[in-house]
């Protein structure tokens, strides 16, 4: 484990000191509203089942095995229904994804994004994408509803989505109604996140080169709406 830190530090840090990174030297090639364009165009291409992202990937694969300039950045759930570069027809090289069960901000992921946005400095937005029938948050409303406790490590997925249940009024929601109430929140409230425990993300916002929004992925259509 040594010997491999030791690589990526030689590989990723190299001549760069803690300040230059913080400080994000560099920006990417397109504005973080025609990033985010062009994740929702691509959506729209999903949606209506006209994939072109999927064509030529020979040719792309070689395009990027040198350096990699991908313009978007995706925190999404491990949902093996939720492939982000299928829902935004996306190639090879073109999104930074981290996936997690609730799309939750563990502390390596939003350091992958840190990495992305210091050290690559192409991603112009990041996107926090919750889907429709979340089993990680259908589960956690009823544990934490039932005060039991998950076994292993899954509890700590619960008490990550715990907040926006607290959160979120039940009111006279449905069942299904409130979980997807939770899951817009859960969203919001980690897309909130990436920005208040980042300087980087901070800076790379302030500096106008990274947007951080938030989004519902539906099962049933296939169609991506951003969470206000």
């Amino acid at each position: 484990m040594r010997g491999a830190a030791g690589t990526l530090g030689a590989l990723a840090f190299a001549g760069r000191s803690h300040a230059a990174l913080a400080a994000y030297s560099g920006g990417p090639t397109i504005t973080p509203d025609q990033a985010l364009a062009r994740l929702m165009a691509g959506n729209a291409k999903f949606v209506g089942g006209t994939l072109e992202a999927t064509r030529a990937l020979a040719e792309r694969r070689a395009d990027v095995a040198t350096k990699q300039r991908p313009f978007a950045m995706v925190l999404c759930c491990a949902d093996s229904r939720v492939p982000p570069e299928h829902v935004f027809d996306q190639s090879v090289g073109d999104l930074f994804v981290c996936r997690v069960a609730g799309n939750i901000l563990e502390p390596a992921a939003l350091g992958s994004f840190e990495y992305a946005i210091a050290n690559i400095g192409s991603p112009a937005v990041l996107m926090v994408l919750g889907h429709q029938r979340c089993g990680a948050v259908v589960d956690s409303i009823k544990i934490l509803e039932s005060g039991d406790h998950a076994p292993g490590s899954i509890q700590h997925i619960v008490d990550d989505i715990a907040p926006a249940v607290k959160a979120t009024e039940r009111g006279s929601l449905s069942e299904s109604d409130y979980a997807e109430a939770v899951v817009r929140t859960n969203a919001r409230l980690v897309a909130h996140a990436a920005v208040a425990r980042s300087e980087i993300v901070r800076k790379a916002v302030a500096a106008h080169h990274l947007k951080v929004v938030a989004a519902r992925y539906a099962l049933d259509s296939g169609h991506v709406t951003l969470v206000s």
